[in-house]
């Protein structure tokens, strides 16, 4: 068996002794010789377009690759006005405007201890007290070194009536700096909050040995003399000091305030009392939503004036400025018992209770709205409570409206009383 193959190649075949290949070659040669040496000579004047175009399409290579992955830039806050505005509203007096301005910018400025002590202190002043205590914790982050850090941090944890750790932080804040008279005031307050007045008072004598002008200090100073002393015109006089030292502190008029209300009351003293209520006003004219301020006002016009539906207004805008205000909403149900209004004391009562009020009245006055609107079932536990607490405290008061109180709804539910014994009878106890 025989397999067909194809030739290879064909024989007898002739080439032709010209290649179009070469020829071809020999052609291009010369030309791509004479534009290269074209070139080479105008090499000045066709550099600059040549790499102009080479480099926009670079660039536009470069533009479409960082906007196809890079994210929109966000626009970073200069902190610079915001803090000299800041600035000048703290020195005014304005520091619901200056705590705003710092606020802004409290993340641009990680490291500054002035600006988180400020804001905590002004939250403070207007009664803020849990969002004090977190920026003052952010405060000691700034800076773990600085004792101005740790005493604010101690202030703050005393308003938030955690005594034993406010002790701690203004130790602490003295072991950095001993003679820090700001520390040993914060220090002298959470003593006397804790009870021990003995140590309150050497403490802020102290803090105000190291620095007279302190407002810090006179300020407790005057504290003690009012609660441990209860010597009401030396701690009016000390408050003065403290309010001439830094009158654009809101707290400090506040204080001032009440202290001449307490004087003016029990001297008969109507100056004192004008003298109050003009810086009181002049605080929420600056400080509209202070709510220390507008509680205080509350009180005015309730307990001096007489004026319920005047306190109302104040005490409505405080729990409007601050709804966690035990203070106020407390109040508020008191003012809204004299104007009849118990289902909105009830309300308000049921917050301040709700929100950890440990005061008897509030326990007490929830009862007695209960009572009012004829619901002694749900006002006895409360008058109940009113009455364990007040005897703790041995409030007389509270206990005889109490116990009255729980006397009428234990009547009113059909409730049998005990006979009294004539050894249980008032008259027999006192011989008549």
């Amino acid at each position: 068996m025989h397999l067909r193959t194809p030739k290879r190649y064909l024989r007898g075949q002739k080439r032709s002794p010209i290649s179009l290949r070469w020829m071809w070659l020999w052609i291009l040669t010369p030309i791509v010789a004479f534009v290269g040496l074209q070139i080479y000579r105008n090499r000045e004047t066709l550099a600059p377009p040549v790499a102009e175009a080479l480099a926009g399409i670079v660039n536009q290579a470069q533009n479409s690759l960082s906007t196809a992955v890079a994210p929109t830039g966000t626009p970073t806050v200069n902190p610079a006005d915001r803090l000299d505005r800041a600035q000048i509203d703290w020195r005014e007096g304005r520091i619901e405007q200056a705590v705003s301005s710092y606020l802004d910018i409290l993340d641009a400025v990680p490291n500054s201890v002035e600006v988180y002590y400020r804001v905590a202190f002004g939250l403070m002043m207007e009664g803020k007290q849990q969002e004090a205590l977190r920026v003052a914790e952010r405060t000691v982050t700034a800076n773990p070194f600085s004792a101005d850090a740790w005493a604010v941090r101690a202030m703050a944890l005393d308003r938030n009536n955690r005594y034993g750790e406010s002790i701690s932080s203004a130790l602490r804040a003295l072991e950095i700096d001993p003679n820090n008279a700001r520390a040993m005031a914060f220090l002298a307050e959470a003593y006397l909050d804790n009870g021990n007045a003995e140590l309150a008072q050497s403490t802020a004598e102290r803090a105000l040995e190291v620095d007279p002008n302190s407002f810090e200090a006179l300020r407790v100073r005057g504290l003690v003399a009012w609660l441990v002393e209860f010597d009401f015109e030396s701690a009016e006089d000390y408050f003065q000091q403290a309010y001439n030292a830094a009158p654009n502190l809101p707290y400090l008029a506040i204080e001032l305030a009440r202290m001449q209300m307490i004087v003016g009351q029990a001297n008969g003293d109507s100056q004192a009392l004008t003298d109050a209520l003009g810086l009181l006003s002049d605080v929420v004219e600056v400080n509209p939503n202070n709510a220390l301020a507008l509680f205080e006002l509350g009180t005015y016009y309730f307990r001096i004036e007489g004026n319920f539906s005047q306190a109302a207004e104040f005490l409505r805008r405080c729990v409007d400025a601050d709804p966690n205000s035990i203070l106020c909403q407390g109040l508020l149900g008191r003012v809204q018992i004299s104007l009849e209004d118990n289902a909105g004391a009830i309300l308000s009562l049921q917050k301040a209770i709700d929100l950890g009020s440990t005061n008897a009245f509030h326990y007490l006055w929830m009862g007695r709205a209960q009572r009012a609107v004829g619901n002694c079932p749900a006002a006895v536990p409360f008058l109940e409570e009113a009455l364990e607490r007040s005897q703790r405290t041995q409030q007389e008061d509270i206990i005889a409206v109490s116990q009255d109180l729980l006397r009428e709804c234990q009547v009113a539910m059909g409730i049998a009383l005990p006979t009294p014994t004539p050894e249980a009878t008032p008259e027999a106890d006192s011989g008549a």
